[in-house]
């Protein structure tokens, strides 16, 4: 009976999850180091993030980039933990929310972009794992690169040309990475305006030639964020409960037959 309760309040609480969001209403007015930093609604981006029938890769690329920067707000402080659902709420999937509390992480990083987009918060890697597992989705080649002190994301056409994309800042680059750790004059080019970006009241941030510096350093490489993990989990969190259920269930049943 015990593992049948333990069931039923785990259905539950999957249940419920379904009508709430992750996106906090208060994010729309929360003050960010960005100007003009989150526009679109999540039930405005769900409506664009599909890919049109003939839509180009590279229209494609552009708008998905642009849309993950208006859909989402630079913010990742520990006060806003609970209110931003930065940890993972028990409603939304306990057994993310279990794993986080094993592994002492205060914060967690969606892999899938529905959860990117409609929690809304992160700093540059969170948008960035959103956006390149959006294109992959799509069918579109597309890698993390760790800059040491950002993330950006790599795309590759099927024609071989190659994108370098910064979802977070807000720039589509036509190039490869490996041409701008070559050539700092296309980086600088393309971040010349890259003060702009940021909202008045902030006494420090990166300038053009810090992005410039981060892109020609040494040991710039791609690397992996896992989410067979977080796509089982989801599939794993509406299971448990009936595998819980099931004994007490069968042996409700063989009592009425005898």
């Amino acid at each position: 009976m015990g593992l049948f309760t333990i069931g039923v309040i785990l259905l539950l609480l999957n249940v419920f999850g379904l009508f709430k969001s992750l996106r906090n209403e208060d994010l729309y007015n929360e003050l960010t180091p960005y100007k003009n930093d989150i526009s679109i609604r999540f039930e405005d981006a769900r409506k664009q993030w599909k890919r049109g029938n003939n839509e180009l890769e590279r229209d494609y690329v552009v708008r998905m980039t642009m849309l993950i920067n208006h859909s989402m707000a630079h913010y990742w402080k520990d006060e806003g933990i609970k209110k931003y659902n930065m940890r993972v709420p028990l409603w939304e999937n306990y057994i993310l929310r279990v794993k986080q509390g094993l592994t002492g992480n205060k914060k967690y990083e969606f892999r899938n972009y529905r959860k990117v987009i409609e929690r809304g918060v992160g700093i540059c890697s969170q948008p960035c794992i959103g956006l390149q597992n959006l294109l992959n989705a799509n069918g579109i080649e597309a890698d993390l690169w760790d800059l040491k002190q950002h993330i950006v994301v790599g795309v590759r056409f099927v024609d071989g040309i190659e994108y370098t994309l910064d979802p977070d800042y807000g720039y589509v680059i036509p190039l490869g990475m490996d041409q701008l750790h070559s050539y700092p004059a296309m980086v600088r080019e393309a971040y010349i305006n890259h003060d702009q970006v940021y909202a008045g009241h902030l006494k420090t941030h990166k300038h053009t030639e810090d992005i410039v510096q981060m892109y020609a350093q040494e040991g710039n490489n791609i690397y992996h964020m896992e989410k067979a993990f977080e796509d089982f989990s989801y599939y794993l969190k509406w299971i448990l409960p009936v595998l819980l259920m099931i004994p007490y269930l069968l042996v409700l049943t063989l009592k009425r037959k005898t």
